[in-house]
């Protein structure tokens, strides 16, 4: 064999997403010129870039060839002892190929994620939200689960308390929370706290959540009350100055009437006893007015993403009218894969993982928001993967379900 090749130094190690320098030595035991073509070999072929790939030797000499090697910062890139090659291809033989090795030793790195499906729940005192753990890193996770709650309003536990993830693999975590104060609302509240997955020695993967919390006895229930108990008032007053005086003195002359036909035609008679008759009270009912229901309304919103990015679709309500979102539904049809967001208002209501919605529909379980006149709801699609390579966007679309009713008729 003409041509000799080995990399100089010892095994050296490189963190994945950075990059090292090793030296290759090509030496041409022949006694003529020789060119030779140098190409990356092997599993890990993918992380050498080569200055060049043509190399010229004179015979009984030797040239060095600075080969860069860069392991991706991936789950599927194994820490420990990893063999890099390359293959020397003489010009004037080649079958007579050589194949040059040496071992990195690739380090671990550590990334955690948290992906929230519901960030955001309306309900009174009890809410459960479901989240996915990520492990993007290369060494296997071991994360215990934890609430923050700076305002000690919030309390909950995990289902699981604790996780163990795969590199590149994902844990759905249940999460049940309670609020501890509170019991009567005037207005809505809305309280926000974070859940953090905690490993030693690795920086934490945190998500912040919020619970909504409608009011338990709301501003306008308490103007009703006082409105009828200011009527009843009005009629209980009525009555003992005004009406109960005037049958009394209505019944007490009949009474004196009476007494004196009694006497003109009957003077033997030495005393009379008349009846009275008491005219039982009147209860005076408020009417009640029934809340308007509305008619039932439908809207849709439908967006066709390209491959990374990221697109909208708005529904506006119209002035003059409410609106009660009652029922949601998201489509992938597709199986795409990317994020989905529902907002009103611009503040985030609902996120989905594309890649968890497989099929037409997917409906999530909501509480009634009415919107106001003006108010928005939005739909914005991230597009990180489209299942079908013919079509070029990510299509998606949400349909939503409520009641529409005419400011007039509130």
């Amino acid at each position: 064999m003409s041509v000799q090749a080995w990399f100089s130094g010892d095994q050296v190690s490189v963190d994945p997403g950075g990059r090292l320098t090793a030296t290759l030595i090509v030496h041409n035991s022949s006694e003529d010129f020789d060119s030779y073509t140098i190409v990356p070999a092997g599993p890990t072929a993918s992380w050498i870039t080569l200055p060049t790939t043509h190399l010229t030797v004179a015979g009984g000499a030797q040239e060095v060839v600075e080969v860069i090697v860069a392991p991706p910062a991936l789950p599927n890139t194994t820490a420990g002892p990893t063999t890099i090659a390359v293959r020397i291809i003489p010009s004037s033989d080649p079958v007579e190929d050589l194949v040059a090795d040496t071992t990195v030793l690739v380090q671990t790195f550590e990334s955690r994620a948290i992906l929230p499906l519901q960030p955001v729940q309306r309900a009174r005192r009890r809410a459960t939200y479901e989240f996915m753990v990520e492990n993007h890193g290369n060494g296997l996770a071991s994360c215990r689960l934890l609430l923050h709650d700076s305002t000690g309003r919030i309390d909950g536990s995990f289902d699981p308390p604790a996780v163990g993830i795969a590199p590149g693999g994902a844990n759905l975590v249940q999460l049940k929370v309670k609020a501890k104060r509170g019991l009567f609302r005037r207005s809505t509240r809305t309280l926000t706290f974070d859940v953090e997955a905690q490993q030693q020695g690795v920086d934490p993967a945190s998500a912040t959540l919020s619970l909504v919390q409608p009011p338990t006895v709301p501003g306008s229930l308490i103007g009703r009350v006082l409105v009828a108990a200011l009527l009843v008032g009005a009629a209980v007053l009525a009555w003992v100055s005004v009406i109960r005086p005037e049958l009394q003195d209505a019944a007490d002359r009949a009474v004196d009437e009476r007494v004196d036909e009694l006497v003109d035609t009957t003077p033997a008679v030495t005393s009379t006893t008349v009846a009275v008759t008491t005219v039982p009270d009147e209860q005076q009912t408020e009417p009640v007015v029934p809340e308007p229901e509305g008619e039932p309304t439908f809207v849709r919103l439908s967006v066709d993403a390209p491959l990374t990015q990221t697109v909208d679709d708005t529904y506006t309500v119209p002035d003059g009218q409410l609106f009660d979102l009652t029922d949601v539904r998201i489509e992938n049809a597709f199986n795409d894969s990317g994020v989905a967001t529902l907002l009103v208002n611009g503040e985030t209501v609902f996120i989905w993982s594309l890649q968890n919605i497989r099929g037409q529909y997917f409906e999530p379980r909501i509480t009634q928001v009415r919107l106001q006149p003006g108010d928005n709801v939005t739909f914005s699609v991230r597009c990180d993967e489209i299942s079908d390579a013919i079509r070029p966007t990510c299509s998606n679309a949400i349909n939503i379900g409520g009641n529409e009713i005419a400011v007039d008729e509130v």
